[in-house]
């Protein structure tokens, strides 16, 4: 199998590289995410090698963490990610569909999640990548479906998606009376479209705040990507 190791200031992620689960777009994700210091239990969507876990446990010192993930594999390298931590008392990870994650209703303030996205394109041979990049194992409207029932009513969902999905995933939200609060769009430099689309969610009904990142100029990360970042990777 091969591995990559992933060094922070905090923490280092060992990494099955299939699994296409760490990179730019969780680091984003988790760097990206505002935390007041009130959220008492936070819920990890699909937490592949348990980065974003991670993440939410280094910015928010109070929480507890469930980390959810339905591939075995996945959720043993999370677990010895996260155990090799300091945050491991912290840190719960459930080798479970969260479609079938029984807990109790409503009980998370801050919902996180990378989904998988590639939900048109073609498949690969390598059905480990496939399972970790194409949402046939947990569908948008799941995903919507799952957070409805496990956030509290005052609580926050973000996810990061594809462009050509943020619309898909307003109007799914907005069905449960979710609604967009902050978008972040991010484009990989200043002259390509935007790939990604960060969405913060919650029950207010609200003027979403926007802006835009874009990640590189040149060869080299932009200002605003290291000043996003700054809490999280090694200098």
């Amino acid at each position: 199998m091969a591995n990559d190791f992933f060094k922070f200031k905090l923490f280092t992620v060992k990494q099955d590289k299939t699994a296409m689960k760490v990179g730019i777009d969780s680091v984003l994700l988790g760097a990206w995410i505002s935390a007041n210091g009130l959220e008492t239990n936070v819920l990890d969507i699909g937490t592949g090698s348990g980065l974003l876990a991670l993440m939410m446990a280094q910015k928010i010192p109070a929480a507890k963490i469930v980390a959810c993930e339905i591939d075995e594999i996945a959720c043993e390298q999370a677990s010895e990610n996260i155990s090799s931590s300091a945050w491991s008392e912290r840190i719960a990870v459930v080798n479970a569909d969260i479609r079938s994650f029984t807990h109790n209703p409503k009980s998370f303030d801050l919902i996180v999640c990378n989904p998988p996205y590639f939900e048109k394109s073609l498949k690969s041979h390598d059905e480990k990548r496939n399972f970790a990049r194409h949402n046939d194992s947990l569908p948008l409207t799941d995903l919507i479906d799952c957070v409805h029932r496990l956030l509290h009513d005052n609580g926050r969902f973000v996810l990061i998606v594809p462009e050509n999905q943020a619309g898909t995933v307003i109007e799914l939200a907005g069905a449960k009376k979710l609604f967009p609060t902050k978008r972040l769009n991010i484009k990989s430099t200043a002259t390509k479209p935007v790939s990604r689309v960060i969405l913060e969610l919650s029950y207010t009904l609200q003027p979403p705040e926007e802006r835009t990142l874009t990640v590189r100029t040149g060869n080299n990360y932009s200002d605003d990507y290291k000043a996003i970042t700054k809490d999280f990777y090694l200098s």
